[in-house]
This record gives structure tokens, sequence and C-alpha cells, in this order.
């Protein structure tokens, strides 16, 4: 559980900016972290509505803000479970083993400098700008990376939708998206980390950002465990 924990806090973290304007959409986004590759397939509605499923991690579940809460749904010993991401993440800080400090302690602290290179880069089928990131992680430690960054409405959204959910599980915003939405900037690439490979502005159910209604929470799965 402790290795699901810090894996999906990891791709949920593994880029974020912000816009303040929301509509609909769906994308297909390519990520690598320390858990490896992961391709994840993102709708999103408004302005506090995400769905993050995970094609070829069927066994993961799925990702979902609403209400200003970010959830993982997923499947244990048959019965379906809805966990929250803040208290996932302080699980997984209070099991040890220190992948949660490292993880905390390779997100950004501020940013150094960002700018433009001169270059452009097609992503996706979006024309975007080659930008030299420079900034530094909570470690202390310094890194230098390529971005491609675009000002194409629905990248912002996109980019806005994921800032909620990893605001949702940190309670803190990121150094990185602030200063892409001061400049009203989202991002197509970051190094080879992250990748958007399809986009598109359909919109989805609304259904598919309900809540399971016969889902336990893991307090409940813990107390029937433990009573038996």
């Amino acid at each position: 559980m402790r290795h699901l924990a810090t894996g999906l806090l990891a791709t949920g973290l593994v880029m974020a900016a912000a816009s303040p304007a929301m509509a609909d959409g769906q994308a297909t986004l390519e990520a690598q972290s320390d858990q490896g590759n992961v391709t994840m397939n993102v709708r999103w509605a408004g302005e506090n509505l995400l769905r993050m499923d995970f094609p070829d991690q069927s066994q993961t579940g799925f990702m979902l803000l609403r209400d200003g809460k970010g959830y993982l749904v997923s499947q244990v010993q048959g019965q379906t479970m809805v966990m929250d991401m803040a208290k996932l993440k302080g699980m997984a800080e209070n099991m040890g083993g220190g992948e949660i400090e490292t993880l905390a302690g390779q997100q950004a602290s501020q940013v150094d400098a960002l700018e433009a290179t001169g270059d452009s880069e097609s992503i996706a089928g979006l024309e975007g700008d080659v930008y030299r990131l420079q900034w530094t992680d909570k470690n202390g430690t310094a890194h230098d990376d390529e971005l491609v960054l675009s000002d194409d409405p629905q990248v912002l959204e996109l980019m806005s939708a994921f800032h909620d959910y990893q605001r949702s599980m940190t309670g803190e915003s990121d150094p990185i998206a602030t200063t892409l939405e001061e400049r009203g900037l989202g991002m197509l690439r970051f190094g080879d980390r992250f990748r958007l490979a399809e986009l598109n502005d359909a919109s989805p159910a609304p259904e598919i950002f309900e809540l399971p209604e016969d889902a336990k929470t893991f307090e409940d799965m813990m107390r029937s465990a433990i009573s038996e």
C-alpha cells in the first residue's frame, strides 16, 4: 500500500500550472516518474471537476477531483474503495520509509529563472515556444529543465485542473505553476517528465465525476478488518 500511495502521489504531482477560466475537455498525457512511465486519460468539466484514468494500470483505479477534494477510487479485495488523497498522503507519511519525504523534497521551492530560447516545437498538433526553466527544490537542489509552453486556452484549462488537484493533495500552490499563471502560459512538455499527447474540447459525461455510492472508505475497511 505504501508504494501505491507514493506512486499515485508522484503521478498527481508530475505537472501543474494554473488559469482562472475553465471549460470542458479531454486529454491524453504521457508522464515519467520514479515509478515508471504512465499514460493518463484526463477529463475535466467546469472549474472543479477532474478525472484521471490510467489505461495501462487499470488495477490502480482512477483519481477524481470534486468539491475541492482529491480522491482515489480503486478495487481492493473485490470492494470499491474511496480514499481521500490528503489522508492517503498522511497515511503514507505515517508508514515511514522515507518515500514521501523524498517525494516532497523533490517538489519546487522557488523558480529562479524562466527564459524563452527563441526555438519552437510542435506537440499534439499545437505550436509551443521552448523555454529554459531554472528552479530549486525543497531539498535545496538546483534544476535546469527545458519546457515547451503555450498560451492556448485549452492547455491553460488542463493545467489549471491539474494545479487544483495538486493543491488538494499538498495544501499549497506550486511555484512553477504560479510563475506560469502570471505569464498566461501552460505546459505542452516538461523535459522528459511530461508530454501532452492528445487534446480536444469534447465535454465528458457528467456521471463520470460521481463517487460510487456503494464504496467504502479506507477507514471503513480498516475497522472491518480489525473486527474480524
